[in-house]
């Protein structure tokens, strides 16, 4: 009876206030891996086609727009797949959500090895895309629900290092497998991650609070006996709430939220940070290997150990980034990130070597890479409570659109026999998105979330102070 009673008393507030007090148990690092391992085959099975691409190409015969087609394919898979898995998983649960991204995105890389025709490859990606796009929100979403309020900054920070990795892993089973048994097998071992899938669907419970909002109370108090919170912990949480004053209730989230007074600016400057830099990164990504090897006349075994290097500099890149935010801020290193990115981008025309290619690409990702993970962390943190979710959702989209545009345009340019439009264009958007930065954001290090979203940006005070009386 005790044992009902304590489920039939469960509620998200409770269960969140629980898990704020729990310890970092082995079970719920398990859980943290999870997602970690979410980003990684994430990350790993969306850019092994830009390692495959150059013999893709001499295979197939393309075009550079119809190669640029085929790197967009799964971006845009992506860009569907985050809508259509995140109002599934409020729907279906987290877990079990998250298991089925990974296994489709599995099934359908192991596909494009078994491709006959650039339009089967096309569809193969766009349907690994669709996986693909659900993975990392909504890992993120599970990971997020059972994290404890005081590390979750750092699980926000620790997740997004997953995702280079697998590009450096990537580009590292590129360089072992296609030189010597050919791009089939490249996209054989992305079929792997489907272990992933039985690994969560057996091993990760679903997310208590998803649970609680469902009515589902008894599964709910078996997820978080699983992480170490009993009957006993429940009655301290319960303790601890009412010590305190009944927090407000926030309504719902409408779209025309985000475009009120106070937060226009910040939308207009997430919304285009994302995309611009997104451009350029995407475009980098996708199109280096095959780059080196069409407009450069590289060797193939040697351009994917350059472009392994370069991955490295990715994974070395984010950690500084980590290590930085919490120092200098976040607005110096989105700034200081694009602003170099966008200046090694322009420095490629300056390349005559391979070595410099190599250090030139080396710079863009290292610095690139960092601000791109002070973008990850500081945007949810710049809107308040309200609009966080959706505001983060709608920016995150804006990079996603780019990721779509970007291959496809690049091999527009590279078809125009003139790379220096490319890397022109590249810097440009990492130049506008330095610039955005500098003007329009503000600094989020430190600040409580609720003050933040209280701040004014630097535009506001500049306004404030013109209208002031002298």
């Amino acid at each position: 009876m005790a044992r009902k009673a304590a489920a039939e008393s469960l509620r998200p507030q409770l269960i969140a206030e629980a898990i704020d007090l729990l310890s970092l148990t082995k079970r719920l690092g398990f859980v943290i891996s999870a997602g970690a391992m979410g980003y990684f085959c994430d990350s790993f099975d969306i850019i092994v086609i830009a390692y495959a691409l150059p013999s893709i190409m001499i295979a197939f015969h393309l075009h550079p727009a119809e190669l640029g087609l085929v790197g967009s394919a799964g971006l845009g898979g992506m860009a569907v797949g985050s809508w259509v898995w995140g109002w599934i998983a409020d729907r279906w649960g987290r877990a079990a959500v998250f298991a089925s991204t990974v296994l489709m995105f599995s099934i359908f890389t192991g596909v494009a090895a078994f491709s006959f025709s650039v339009g089967f490859l096309i569809a193969a990606r766009f349907l690994t895309g669709l996986g693909l796009g659900g993975t990392i929100p909504v890992s993120q979403a599970l990971v997020t629900e059972y994290s404890p309020a005081r590390l979750r900054g750092r699980i926000a920070g620790l997740l997004p290092l997953s995702w280079p990795i697998g590009i450096f892993a990537a580009a590292g089973v590129g360089l072992a497998v296609v030189p010597t048994l050919g791009w089939r097998w490249l996209f054989a071992v992305g079929a792997l991650p489907a272990i992933l899938a039985y690994v969560i669907r057996r091993g990760v419970p679903e997310s208590p609070r998803w649970l609680a909002s469902q009515g589902r109370l008894e599964e709910a108090r078996q997820s978080l006996r699983y992480i170490g919170i009993d009957d006993a912990s429940l009655e301290r949480a319960r303790g601890e709430m009412e010590k305190r004053p009944i927090p407000p209730i926030v309504e719902e989230a409408r779209f025309t939220d985000l475009f009120t007074p106070e937060y226009a600016r910040r939308v207009i400057h997430t919304w285009s940070m994302w995309f611009f830099s997104s451009l350029s990164g995407w475009a980098f990504l996708v199109w280096l290997p095959s780059i080196y090897a069409r407009i450069y006349h590289i060797q193939l075994a040697r351009t994917l150990v350059y472009t392994f290097i370069v991955a490295g500099a990715s994974v070395l890149g984010r950690y500084m980034a980590f290590l930085l935010m919490d120092r200098a801020g976040r607005k110096p290193v989105m700034v200081g990130g694009f602003l170099l990115g966008g200046i090694a981008a322009w420095l490629f025309n300056a390349a005559d070597t391979q070595w410099m290619l190599v250090v030139i690409a080396v710079i863009y990702a290292f610095c690139g890479d960092q601000g791109a993970l002070a973008m990850t962390v500081y945007t949810p943190e710049v809107y308040p409570l309200k609009i966080r979710g959706i505001g983060t959702a709608w920016a995150m989209a804006m990079g996603r659109i780019a990721g779509v545009i970007s291959p496809f345009v690049v091999g527009l340019l590279v078809g125009t026999g003139k790379i220096s439009l490319v890397w022109w264009a590249m810097g440009g958007c990492m130049m506008i998105a330095a610039l955005l930065s500098a003007w329009l954001a503000i600094e989020t290090r430190g600040m409580n979330l609720e003050r933040v979203s209280e701040t004014p940006t630097a535009r506001d005070l500049a306004a404030a102070a013109r209208k002031r009386p002298t």
